[in-house]
């Protein structure tokens, strides 16, 4: 199995090892490999999938985005209920709270909430298994 994206490519070696190169056509320079055992390739993985999110979240691009919706509710008092979530008849993304409030999202702005909602989950995530201030 072998995956390229220029200018890194990916493949898992006769050994068994999973090995990274990065092409930089230099001729007195080898191109950089990095070699993986299949122990530390999920790892690597979760860190670069960190760091995509912590590049989301951080850029200056990701902090203005902002998220239309509109929000339906009979006001401040209304109780917590079940949140269930469906496609309306006009093709909008629903999340019903109940019968009286919900709020209704279009497909690419439910995309846009579901990516935040990733990386919200990511952080939590990290924070709740980060080692104590005495590990």
């Amino acid at each position: 199995m072998k995956k390229q994206m220029q200018p890194i490519s990916v493949e898992v070696a006769d050994d068994g090892m999973v090995v990274l190169t990065q092409q930089i056509n230099d001729l007195n320079d080898p191109d950089p490999t990095i070699h993986l055992t299949v122990e530390q390739s999920p790892m690597v993985a979760t860190w670069l999938y960190e760091a995509a999110g912590w590049a989301t979240t951080h850029g200056d691009e990701a902090e203005s985005e902002t998220i239309p919706v509109r929000y339906f509710a009979r006001g401040p008092e209304a109780e917590a209920e079940q949140l269930a979530v469906f496609c309306n008849a006009q093709g909008m993304v629903v999340l019903k709270i109940d019968d009286d409030a919900f709020i209704e999202i279009s497909p690419a702005m439910a995309k846009r909430l579901r990516e935040q909602i990733s990386v919200a989950i990511r952080e939590s995530l990290t924070d709740m298994l980060r080692p104590g201030v005495e590990a």
